[in-house]
């Protein structure tokens, strides 16, 4: 290792100084963390219980940190006749393989903020004293991810047991976007879905093409609370994202957990959705949800069908100035006014048919049904709804889709996840990924107290216990008893109302 005397007498440009330099504190952190966890491992050798860990000699370990490779020597034990290592248990060394948490998260932040592997390989290399191939960073993101995807799992379990704390956050309105990204599939998965678009051509006696790309669908879906007010940058507030490829149901329970966690659900006077029409999206908004088509997408469907410029205009017109009903019979005179060819009423009809409903916004409805619009938090305005694109873009596609591309699901949907948490915190914290999540154990601890009482009191004389038939339910009749058995009756009565 280079010594502060070595680079001053070397005759180098400031440029290699900064980066010897650099390299030469780095080494040295990495000689102090050794020895503070060597120093460490003989603590926890001296106090350890002796006969439950049985020492069984050293063996070295390296892991990975932004300043460099940090090689240590640590002591090894056998307990239940399986070989484990105190130090790392006790500093949480290996939670991702040697790698350590910091590096994990810059790690993670640079995949993220580059679109390849090979990129962020780079980035690392040049911003860090480690050297961490697209291999490794790959098997990171798919470790994280599962993690993260594990997580969805149990909100959903405990939401469904109703184990979740219920949230108390207060708003007036919430609103829910959601939207999806094609990619292109590799692998197994390629090969499966070609296989199904196969087996689908036989049985409605297509002739079958092989498709130049094989493509499938990543969800994304974000809540807000409303806009900055007088932002310029239309900054959502509050927003979170859940996305992945899963089934429309598996989306709207956790959005539904997500949410039951967060606020206090009675107090929410408006919610409303937007969203390009697809058939998953209209399913998971509830009852009370105002539903609505991107504009968008609305614009994006009258370039698609309409050639004419002028009739574009025409039409989009009629739906900014929200004559919605003026919208069937304008496309119903149009396929007149253009010649009446079988491939363009094919399109007109398919726009007809797609503008049927979801054109009024959010605000006309909720003026239609007499209702005012809930006033705003301070801080807070409510605007048109459509952030959508901008949201696919900046979470998914930067990432997903710059350059030519393919995944398998599990990647795709594990990158995708990655991304959402650092673009929804702004970081990437593996503690909070890996923390469990809070339960609400009021009412197992309500039964458990009642219970204890009850077995308390059984132990009251006989002749009392003997009172305790003599309790009438029917039309709240009750007999006069012991002061101690009305204190237990009084204890258990709950839990027998609540079975009843």
């Amino acid at each position: 290792m280079n010594t502060i005397n070595e680079v001053e007498n070397e005759i180098i440009s400031f440029y290699d100084l900064e980066k010897k330099v650099y390299k030469l504190v780095c080494n040295l952190g990495c000689t102090i963390i050794k020895n503070i966890l060597e120093n460490q491992d003989k603590k926890i050798m001296k106090e350890r219980d002796k006969k439950e860990y049985r020492h069984k000699g050293y063996k070295t370990n390296t892991i990975k940190t932004v300043m460099g490779e940090i090689e240590y020597k640590r002591a090894i034990y056998i307990k239940d006749n399986k070989y484990t290592y105190l130090l790392d248990n006790t500093l949480k060394i290996e939670n991702f393989g040697k790698i350590s948490t910091n590096l994990a998260e810059i790690m993670l932040k640079t995949v993220v903020n580059t679109n390849s592997y090979r990129k962020a390989e780079n980035e690392i290399k040049n911003t860090t004293n480690e050297t961490i191939s697209h291999e490794a960073l790959n098997n990171l993101v798919w470790l994280v991810g599962s993690k993260i995807a594990e997580k969805e799992k149990e909100e959903i379990k405990l939401y469904k047991e109703e184990k979740l704390i219920k949230g108390t956050k207060q708003t007036q309105a919430l609103f829910e976007e959601a939207d999806g990204l094609w990619v292109n599939l590799q692998g197994k998965d390629r090969t499966e879905q070609i296989e199904k678009y196969k087996k689908k051509c036989e049985k409605q006696n297509k002739e079958y093409k092989e498709p130049h790309s094989v493509k499938t669908e990543l969800k994304l879906h974000i809540t807000y609370e409303g806009w900055a007010k007088n932002s310029n940058r239309h900054e959502l507030i509050n927003k979170s994202y859940i996305t992945g490829m899963m089934s429309s149901k598996t989306l709207e329970k956790l959005r539904n957990a997500r949410i039951y966690q967060k606020y206090d659900e009675e107090k929410i006077k408006l919610r409303a959705m937007n969203g390009d029409g697809a058939r998953w999206i209209r399913n998971i908004c509830t009852k009370d949800t105002i539903s609505q088509k991107d504009s968008f997408h609305i614009q994006q469907e009258i370039i698609r069908d309409i050639k004419e410029e002028k009739y574009r205009e025409e039409l989009i017109k009629i739906i900014e100035e929200k004559r919605y009903n003026e919208v069937s019979s304008y496309i119903e005179n149009l396929k007149y006014e253009l010649g009446g060819e079988e491939k363009t009423i094919k399109k007109l009809n398919k726009l007809q048919s797609y503008l049927k409903e979801g054109l009024p916004r959010y605000q006309d409805i909720l003026k239609e049904q007499g209702r005012e619009l809930p006033k705003a938090e301070d801080g807070i305005e409510y605007r048109d709804m459509g952030t959508m694109e901008s949201q696919i873009f900046s979470v998914l596609k930067v990432r997903l889709m710059s350059g030519r591309k393919a995944f398998l699901k599990e990647g795709a949907s594990y990158l995708s996840k990655v991304c959402a948490e650092y673009t929804e915190k702004g970081e990437i914290e593996l503690e909070k990924i890996e923390s469990e999540i809070p339960i609400d154990n009021s009412i197992e601890e309500y039964i458990k107290e009642i219970e204890e009482n009850v077995m308390k009191n059984k132990k009251l004389h006989r002749a009392n216990l003997k009172e305790m038939d003599e309790y009438k339910y029917n039309k709240g009749t009750i007999v006069e008893l012991s002061p101690e058995i009305k204190s237990l009756i009084k204890l258990a009565e709950p839990t027998a109302l609540m079975y009843r």
